[in-house]
């Protein structure tokens, strides 16, 4: 099942964008709409952990990373107009301050907000509470960053968080291991080697087109690369794309 991930939702994507995050609401729309057209049904994100049955049809889930207050203010009236569920992935110790990960640190959501999310039916995730690259960190740092983001975000929430987000989607034995000790129903990642429980591939939306989205949910971008195709062709493609 495809899983779209986006990060910040603006309403005009800019021409400089250095962390690569910006989307605007008239692509989100476009995406969105496109999916629809082809008979793709939004689901919540724990579908993807068990195959489609029968009679259930296409399915695609949403998730917003970071946390960036414009997932309240643009992208919620996008999903609410089409009844759509999405999760956001929080860093639990940033919560109302600002990505200082990125070259341009732009705000994030406070803890009402993210109330209010939760409310309107967006499902919370982790992400960790600083946003470090976890394969770096020691095995207690692993550990806080893992768990300690879930205690915090269920606190705050008072409701159980069930997905955790790798931060740059970096991980390795020690932090999968880590995911399935704090119990997390699942995580999802960016990394297409493997797909598992605790490595639920996703596709990075960010700039695409409809055509380069239908590419991707289709599943034969993944199909292409895995064939020897030469170089010239392949390279043709991918502008094609």
């Amino acid at each position: 099942m495809p899983i779209l991930t986006y990060h910040r939702i603006v309403e005009t994507e800019p021409l400089h964008d250095p962390d690569c995050v910006c989307t605007s609401v008239a692509r989100l729309e476009a995406h969105l709409d496109w999916l629809a057209a082809h008979s793709y049904a939004g689901v919540p994100l724990d579908l993807a952990l068990r195959p489609a049955q029968s009679g259930e049809g296409r399915r695609f889930a949403i998730t917003f990373d970071d946390g960036y207050r414009e997932t309240l203010r643009l992208a919620l009236p996008v999903l609410e107009a089409r009844s759509l569920p999405a999760t956001v992935f929080i860093v639990s110790g940033v919560v109302g301050g600002s990505a200082s990960w990125n070259h341009e640190p732009e705000q994030l959501l406070t803890s009402s907000e993210l109330l209010d999310l939760k409310s309107a039916g967006i499902f919370i995730g982790s992400h960790s509470q600083s946003h470090r690259r976890l394969s770096t960190l020691g095995p207690e740092e692993i550990r806080q960053e893992v768990a300690g983001s879930r205690a915090d975000l269920e606190q705050l929430l008072g409701s159980t968080v069930r997905f955790f987000c790798y931060p740059h989607g970096d991980f390795d034995a020690r932090v999968l291991a880590a995911v399935a000790d704090a119990r997390y129903t699942g995580a999802v990642g960016v990394r297409s080697d493997e797909n598992h429980r605790y490595n639920l591939h996703r596709i990075d939306a960010w700039r695409m087109t409809t055509r380069q989205l239908g590419m991707h949910v289709s599943g034969v971008h993944r199909w292409a690369r895995r064939q020897p195709i030469p170089g010239a062709i392949r390279r043709l493609a991918a502008r094609l794309a």
